[in-house]
């Protein structure tokens, strides 16, 4: 388990703690990591124990055997303060011994139960599975532990910038006319297992939302497909960033000034789309297919399948450098692999290993 990934999970478990304390617990946490270090951030990890075991130690120690709540004034210096500042500072020793000697590296921790089949999914998937070390062999999650949630985030707190990075799950974005500058955008998650979206808001319009599988997960084959729908106004963002590493992006009618999507395995389709300064895509995987584009500026596109463009206005008037290993289609004239042109609208740049077509009537798939 990751750094992000732990951090995150620990304080999901520690929601039922006041927030001075579950911000406490995760800032000694994350002092416990950052002495640490990067090369021994996963030893560190495993040392520690699971996320729940870490949240069920200190949330038993808010709420001693026999209460019915927890105190109102948790005391300031609980056991598991303690335990974690001595902790701390052993592991500081460690690590500084573990660098500077030439002794044996440490071997991998074993399983609990080396008996045990490590293909099959625990009874109750849904609360053991972060329990699971990052170095066992891949857990599959079964299709009914799939989770559904919704994010409300102010759209004032995205009107410079939007950035989407997961690396599970397609995204689609739906246009809302009726949604005004007080109102919220809709972030709904379907179909994506239980594990913590993390999200970054500043002061200045700009806003990160991040979803991370760990690396030991993986979802059963006849699982449905996880979606992330956002539902905005069209004209709601400036900048607009996607990064997915497997999965597709849907995108409705939309202006914006940047556009950058880079999908490692995936396809683009967009139906109105207006992009005043420029649009960057790559997919090395997947293809493009853009119903109507209007580009002021700049478009580099990169895709091994097909690019499909209907672009605002003649080919002719842009300055196009369109490269395939096929042909190029304009209209309904052919070219052998390259296609170049010099006018007076924006610069585009097309690459593709697969067909290239600008302004043809008839749809091809990405």
């Amino acid at each position: 388990m990751t750094r992000t990934a732990f951090l995150a999970a620990l304080e999901q478990l520690l929601a039922p703690l006041p927030e001075s304390e579950r911000k406490d617990a995760l800032s000694y946490y994350e002092d416990y990591l950052d002495a640490a270090g990067p090369e021994n951030e996963a030893r560190a990890i495993a040392e520690l124990g699971s996320p729940e075991e870490v949240a069920r130690k200190i949330l038993d120690e808010q709420t001693p055997a026999g209460s019915s709540a927890a105190p109102a004034s948790p005391a300031p210096r609980s056991r598991w303060r303690m335990v974690l500042g001595g902790g701390l500072a052993v592991l500081v020793l460690a690590c500084f011994f573990f660098q500077h000697s030439k002794a044996t590296p440490v071997q991998p921790v074993e399983p609990a139960s080396s008996a045990a089949d490590s293909s099959s999914v625990p009874e109750d998937a849904s609360s053991s599975y972060l329990a699971v070390p990052a170095d066992t062999v891949p857990l599959t999650i079964p299709a009914d532990d799939l989770g559904e949630s919704t994010l409300q985030i102010p759209l004032e707190k995205l009107d410079q910038e939007l950035k989407l990075s997961l690396n599970y799950g397609s995204v689609t974005f739906v246009t809302d006319p009726s949604l005004t500058s007080d109102k919220y955008a809709t972030f709904q998650f379907d179909n994506f297992p239980h594990s913590p979206v993390l999200r970054t808001t500043g002061g200045d319009g700009r806003t990160t939302l991040t979803f991370e599988m760990p690396e030991n997960w993986q979802v059963a084959e006849n699982a449905p497909e996880a979606m992330l729908t956002v539902t905005i106004p069209a004209d709601a963002l400036t900048r607009l960033l996607i990064s997915l590493e497997t999965g597709d992006v849907r995108l409705a009618p939309m202006q914006l000034k940047t556009l950058n999507v880079a999908l490692t395995n995936g396809g683009l389709r967009a139906e109105d789309l207006t992009v005043t300064r420029d649009l960057l895509v790559e997919l090395p995987a997947g293809g493009c297919v853009i119903d109507h584009l209007s580009v002021a500026e700049y478009a580099n596109i990169t895709a091994t399948r097909c690019i499909q463009l209907h672009l605002d206005g003649d080919p002719a008037d842009y300055t196009t450098d369109a490269r395939t290993d096929n042909v190029v289609r304009i209209g309904n004239k052919e070219y052998d692999k390259r296609y170049t042109s010099s006018g007076s609208n924006g610069i585009l740049n097309l690459y593709a290993k697969g067909l290239i077509y600008l302004n043809v009537d008839e749809q091809r798939p990405a």
